[in-house]
């Protein structure tokens, strides 16, 4: 019998890691049904919150990446009960090609179905790109909105690493290679093509916020945040109200009575598999060499009212 238990022994860590991973994917498995909605018409709610970006995993978790919203507007866009969808945004942006991604999606989504976007808190830079095909921009009474434009940052320590004695060696194949190396300044060229990508970038962003928004005020493209008066005013948005005057809004343009039912797609949760062997794959973000995004900055600090 002791020889029996040495033999189990010897073998436990192997099944408990078979016993991990199968329970990985079964849990996996689960997760990518698709929830129940409903057996009648209703309103779809998508919720996107935080920095517009890839999923990612880490130590802490996984986070919810563009892809993921983009799979519930596919949802939405795919069931014929869903007659119309209100995206609440609560996000100051992210890097450009997930905010251009989010953007295409819903631009597919609204030569389909109505789509109302709704800005809860921030609706800011990539997020409001995100919203512009929306047939209706609503806003809260306590909504920041706009900061349209591209931000690419490029951090040197040239001097710190000087003062402390430090020298980097960066063997290159050609002059450029190193374009925006925290290790060095950089030279006049460099600069002028850095700038070349922003300004790429942004009047791309600026044509599509002319095209779907029509005539909007100058100060639109100064890259600053508005609130919500301001950005009606400037042309951003077409109202501000609660976000229950936005369902109602939502439901009467859908032709839909006003008890219908609002469902919100929630993005699923990660599995076991996500935790341990990293999230979904997806396209990585622009970088050149820092990330070119569509967010603001600095962040904004919330206002606390006594």
């Amino acid at each position: 019998m002791s020889g029996l238990k040495e033999k189990v022994w010897r073998k436990l860590p192997l099944i408990i890691i078979l016993t991990v991973v199968i329970l990985g994917v079964v849990l996996a498995v689960f997760s990518q049904r698709q929830p129940f909605t409903s057996l009648q018409p209703y309103v779809a709610q998508i919720t996107i919150t935080g920095t517009i970006d890839y999923s990612s995993s880490s130590i802490l978790g996984t986070t919810t990446g563009v892809e993921e919203y983009i799979r519930l507007i596919k949802q939405a866009e795919e069931d014929p009960l869903a007659k119309a969808v209100i995206i609440v945004f609560d996000s100051p942006g992210g890097t450009f090609t997930a905010s251009d991604d989010l953007y295409q999606a819903v631009k597919s989504l609204a030569s389909k179905k109505l789509v109302v976007a709704y800005a809860k808190g921030l609706m800011a830079s990539g997020a409001y790109m995100a919203a512009l095909p929306a047939k209706v921009i609503l806003a809260s009474p306590t909504s920041e909105v706009g900061s349209v434009g591209v931000i690419m940052t490029v951090l040197n320590v040239e001097n710190l690493l000087g003062k402390l004695g430090i020298t980097v060696y960066t063997f290159k194949s050609g002059t450029l290679k190193d374009i925006g190396s925290p290790y060095r300044n950089m030279t006049e060229q460099e600069i002028k093509i850095m700038n070349d990508f922003v300004n790429y970038y942004f009047e791309i962003f600026k044509e599509r916020v002319i095209m779907n928004r029509g005539k909007v005020s100058d100060e639109v493209f100064t890259g600053q945040p508005f609130t919500p008066v301001k950005a009606k005013e400037a042309g951003l948005i077409d109202d501000i109200c609660t976000y229950e005057e936005a369902v109602n809004r939502t439901k009467s343009l859908a032709g839909l009575p006003e008890d219908a039912p609002v469902i919100e797609l929630k993005p699923r949760t990660p599995s076991l598999l996500d935790i341990l062997f990293g999230a979904s794959q997806g396209r990585s973000s622009i970088t050149i060499p820092s990330i070119l995004v569509l967010a603001m900055w600095p962040p904004p600090v919330a206002i606390v009212l006594p």
